[in-house]
């Protein structure tokens, strides 16, 4: 009997902690089980094409298409495609490639809390049971970023939302895109204090410690601010301090701010930094067969033959004053006699 209750109590411990990782994996977070619409569609990269399209079975999970641009971009493999679009359009067969196309299944979670529009998403590659990427995009422009910052909502005294840069924006996990293997843990992300023309960037680090929704302080000369203690990002927490302490240590000088050098969407809830797109939509293609069409004409361009290395040229070599020349070389003449033995005769 009481072997029995300690079983009982055992399974009882480890469902609870289960059910507890999924709140914390959840936290803050919308599970879509649709693919967003603004994600819908064709995007090309400097190396790849990428395409999203909702699965149009209820039963069967999205799958992405990934379209790599190997060798210098003169060849298009189609490395990760569903199965229906393998049987559709027949895959070519290439010594340097895969034969068989990865199957990679896709879900998407909202991060971003506009309150307008959803313009930023966790996007989780499932390569099998056990290995995964979560890979957090926003779209600006019909453009896709990596690194962005989210806006903690702040309201005023009559609850409407304070649409202004200032305020507390958190960081998230800048991974390498949409890749068809598993990628490293991000160890560091930042968290940016605005105020005016400047900010604070306060460091966040990998951490096991459970989520907890405090706010830390973070003070600096006679200025105070509240952030969060922890951020959920890609499914990792990130703490900015360390134990129990509810204090940032070693906080920075504020960095000058100027917002011509982001992007933010209308109610400034997101802000991206003005680099270079990850991706880019592809405007006038917009289906698969559009980009099979690429993929076939891409894979038919021949590269040109390489050029020789010395120009062809009509040279007069003169050979009755090198043969006078060779009269006098011992050891040319050596070979000349070893030459003619073999029936080599120069004239």
């Amino acid at each position: 009997m009481k072997k029995s209750f300690l079983i009982i109590l055992f399974l009882f411990l480890i469902s609870s902690l289960f059910a507890q990782t999924n709140d914390v994996e959840n936290e803050g977070q919308e599970t879509i089980k649709k693919i967003p619409e603004q994600l819908y569609g064709l995007w090309e990269g400097k190396d790849r094409y990428v395409f999203i399209e909702e699965n149009p079975d209820p039963d069967k999970d999205p799958q992405i298409v990934i379209v790599l641009k190997l060798y210098y971009g003169w060849y298009y493999d189609r490395a990760a495609e569903s199965v229906d679009v393998t049987e559709q359009y027949a895959k070519a067969r290439n010594n340097g490639t895969s034969k068989e196309a990865q199957h990679i299944p896709i879900s998407v979670n909202d991060i971003n809390g506009s309150l307008q529009e959803d313009n930023a998403w966790e996007i989780t590659l499932s390569y099998s049971r056990t290995d995964k990427s979560i890979i957090p995009v926003a779209i600006h422009d019909d453009k896709m970023y990596l690194n962005f910052f989210v806006k903690n909502l702040t309201y005023d005294d009559e609850g409407n939302p304070i649409i202004t840069s200032n305020g507390v924006w958190r960081g998230n996990t800048v991974t390498e895109g949409l890749k068809i293997s598993t990628q490293k843990q991000i160890k560091d992300i930042p968290a940016y204090i605005v105020q005016g023309n400047k900010y604070y960037d306060v460091r966040y680090w990998l951490t096991d410690m459970d989520f907890s929704t405090e706010n830390a302080i973070v003070e600096y000369k006679n200025e105070s601010y509240y952030v969060p203690r922890h951020i959920l990002s890609a499914g990792n927490i990130y703490t900015c301090v360390t134990g129990r302490r509810l204090r940032v240590r070693n906080v920075m000088p504020s960095f000058v701010f100027n917002e011509d050098d982001y992007y933010f969407n209308e109610d400034k809830t997101l802000m991206i930094p003005k680099t270079e797109e990850y991706l880019v939509r592809v405007a006038d293609r917009q289906t698969i067969s559009d980009l099979i069409d690429i993929v076939n004409k891409a894979n038919s361009r021949r590269k040109p033959p390489q050029p020789p290395y010395f120009e062809d040229k009509n040279l007069d070599w003169h050979w009755d004053v090198i043969l006078e020349l060779e009269k006098y070389n011992p050891y040319v003449q050596e070979v000349r006699k070893h030459q003619a033995e073999r029936g080599v005769i120069h004239k």
